[in-house]
């Protein structure tokens, strides 16, 4: 093996010991919390189309140990499905569910046009207000934890991540769990801090000057154009470790996460171009140390043997956090996820190709609309599935 060689698989072996020693570090700092104050929080939702996990969303929100004032939903047409589903299972809520029709989106993506219309409602008796996303499945202790830190005043903006769970998926969807975990687990440092929609909550001061009305009138993505302003601001913001919250992921493969890079390069383009390099030396390390190896290199042999053990070492890490964030995996899941760290040219090249595809990529869907994108503030309806009268 050539110097060259020898140095890629070494950064192979040294990115995989890093990921695993931020994962150790995530797993000790870990710690539930709630609130220690009342107050009154408004929950905003924004959907589009048929909802089907509505009804086990509805169930975690009425589980939550801090009760909400109200949910307000934010819906795109009176025909939205989404709609008729919500005030069916209303009864399910504990609190009023309320809601806005935002009408189409033309300039702005529809989810922005509906937490636009969401943000309307907002009034002088919300002490904070939080997003969150349809899809995901808080734990009991999440709404306490998400707005503690707002309610006892230290800080503006508390956020949180993602913990997929790709259940019984193919291939695919279970490398992008395993590397949405290891992303999950990456310190989040003052002044690039990235807020995630599918849990936010902001304080009702910082959401005057934010005002997000105005905001997401021209904008591609809600959750990274508002961290972007609220930064500017010089507002507080908070990412929780706690806060890893359960997305179901089964059907989240290639073009989920393609669509998170393609977000990345329109706001924050070194952030995806870091990926993009760090990922292709690191998957030319393990393709180099896997040819030595069958080659019959010893030492290649130790070193890949090394970056097996530190990947299933990371696994059991990310085990560990999922039983703390009360989100375990099943056996099948653990077995699923062990493929994906005996395996890592699987992972790594998936990455490297997701990251790839994002970079020219001018065309996004989002719920059975597609944007054509020239900017982060300039896109266009490109084609959109109109709702009927009869809701479809």
């Amino acid at each position: 093996m050539t110097w060259l060689a020898w140095s890629l698989g070494g950064f192979s072996l040294l990115i995989t010991f890093g990921f695993l020693l931020l994962s150790i570090w995530h797993l000790r700092r870990l710690r539930r919390a709630g609130a220690d104050r009342a107050g009154r929080v408004s929950l905003v939702l924004a959907l589009r189309g048929d909802q089907p996990g509505l009804a086990a969303l509805f169930a975690a929100l009425a589980a939550q140990e801090f009760c909400a004032r109200r949910l307000i939903l934010a819906v795109e047409s009176a025909h939205d499905p989404a709609l008729a589903q919500a005030r069916a299972l209303a009864g399910m809520l504990p609190f009023p569910l309320e809601y806005v029709i935002a009408g189409e989106a033309e300039a702005t993506a529809q989810k922005c046009a509906n937490l636009a219309a969401a943000m309307a409602l907002i009034d002088q008796h919300d002490d904070a207000v939080v997003v969150l996303d349809g899809d995901i499945r808080p734990q009991a202790y999440w709404l306490g934890c998400l707005v503690g830190p707002i309610l006892d005043g230290r800080y503006d903006i508390v956020t949180g991540y993602r913990w997929l769970q790709p259940g019984g998926a193919g291939w695919v969807a279970q490398a992008i769990a395993w590397l949405d975990h290891g992303v999950a687990l990456l310190p989040r440092l003052k002044g690039i801090t990235v807020l995630w929609g599918g849990s936010t909550a902001y304080s009702a001061a910082a959401l005057r000057p934010l005002d997000l009305p105005r905001l997401y009138a021209r904008q591609l993505v809600d959750d990274l154009s508002a961290g972007l302003k609220a930064r500017a601001l010089g507002l507080r913001i908070l990412t929780r470790r706690a806060l890893l919250v359960p997305l179901p992921s089964a059907s989240r493969g290639f073009g989920f996460y393609r669509r998170q890079f393609q977000y990345g390069w329109h706001y924050q383009p070194a952030a995806p171009a870091i990926a993009l390099g760090v990922t292709l030396l690191h998957a030319l390390g393990i393709l180099v140390l896997l040819a030595a190896s069958i080659s019959g290199h010893v030492l290649a042999q130790l070193c890949l043997g090394m970056i097996l053990l530190l990947r299933l070492a990371s696994l059991r890490c990310h085990v560990r956090v999922a039983e703390k964030i009360a989100a375990p995996m099943t056996a099948a899941e653990k077995w699923r996820q062990a493929m994906m760290a005996l395996l890592p040219p699987v992972s790594v090249l998936i990455l490297f190709l997701v990251i790839l595809s994002s970079v020219a990529a001018r065309r996004m869907r989002w719920r059975d609309i597609a944007y054509d994108i020239a900017g982060p503030e300039q896109l266009s309806v490109a084609w959109r599935r109109r709702f009927d009268d009869a809701g479809g």
